[in-house]
C-alpha cells in the first residue's frame, strides 16, 4: 500500500483574525503538532510521502529545511480547501509512476489540530487497507472527522471540487464505500478557529 499524507495549511483564518498557523502552543507553532505527527507516521508506514499545501511562507521554510515536499497555494489561487486539495492531487500526479500492483490512496490531514493521536491514526490507516471500501474516515460520536482516505480512483471526483467544499462533499455521494474507524478519544479531533479555541485547546490538552 503507497500512502500519500497531505497536509492542508493554506487556510486564511479569517475567524481567527491573524495567521492562526503560526500561533503558538507551549512554544511551538500550531502547525508544526500535525507535520511532526505525520512525519512519525510516514515513517511507521512501509510506502509513504509526506506533502504540505500552504500560503505560509514561513511553512514552506521550515518543510524545505527539513526535506518535507511543499507546494504553495496563496493569492488569487486560493479560493478554499478544494483548490489545495486539487493543487496536491496534480502536484502528485506529477511525480508519481503507479505500479499496476500497488494500491494507492491519499490522506488528507489539516493543520489546526494539535492532539491528534499518531498511534489511533496509524490503526486507522492499517484497518482501511486490510478492508475493501475505497474511502476511509475517522468516526466520533457518530461524526466523521478528519483525517480522511481516498483511493486514487476517486481523485478525478476530488478535483471537480470547488470553492470550501472539502472531500466529505465526495464522501457523502459514496456513503456505501465510505469505512468508519470509530474512536471515543474525541480529544484528538478539537480544532482551533478563533483565539479562544486556541487557549481553551492548550489548557485542556498540555496543563
Amino acid at each position: 500500500m503507497r500512502w500519500n499524507l497531505i497536509l492542508l495549511a493554506a487556510g486564511y483564518s479569517r475567524r481567527f483574525g491573524d495567521r492562526k498557523l503560526l500561533a503558538e502552543i507551549n512554544g511551538t507553532p500550531l502547525y508544526r503538532f500535525s507535520l511532526d505527527r505525520i512525519r512519525k507516521l510516514s515513517e511507521k508506514l512501509k510506502e509513504s510521502s509526506v506533502l504540505v499545501v500552504t500560503s505560509y511562507p514561513e511553512i514552506e521554510v521550515y518543510c524545505r529545511k527539513q526535506r518535507v515536499a511543499v507546494i504553495r497555494n496563496d493569492g488569487t489561487d486560493n479560493t478554499g480547501i478544494a483548490s489545495s486539495i486539487q493543487k496536491s492531487l496534480e502536484y502528485l500526479e506529477t511525480q508519481e509512476r503507479k505500479r499496476a500492483d500497488s494500491r494507492m490512496a491519499d490522506v488528507f490531514f489539516t493543520a489546526d489540530q494539535p492532539g491528534l493521536d499518531e498511534t489511533e491514526v496509524l490503526a486507522f490507516l492499517n484497518q482501511y487497507a486490510s478492508q475493501n471500501k475505497k474511502i476511509g474516515t475517522m468516526e466520533c460520536r457518530n461524526i466523521w472527522r478528519s483525517p480522511n482516505v481516498f483511493d486514487v480512483c476517486y481523485r478525478p471526483e476530488l478535483l471537480q471540487l470547488s470553492a470550501d467544499k472539502g472531500g466529505k462533499t465526495v464522501m457523502k455521494q459514496h456513503t456505501e464505500d465510505v469505512f468508519c474507524f470509530h474512536t471515543e478519544k474525541e480529544s484528538q479531533f478539537l480544532d482551533i478557529d478563533t483565539r479562544e479555541d486556541l487557549l481553551r485547546i492548550s489548557d485542556k490538552l498540555f496543563s
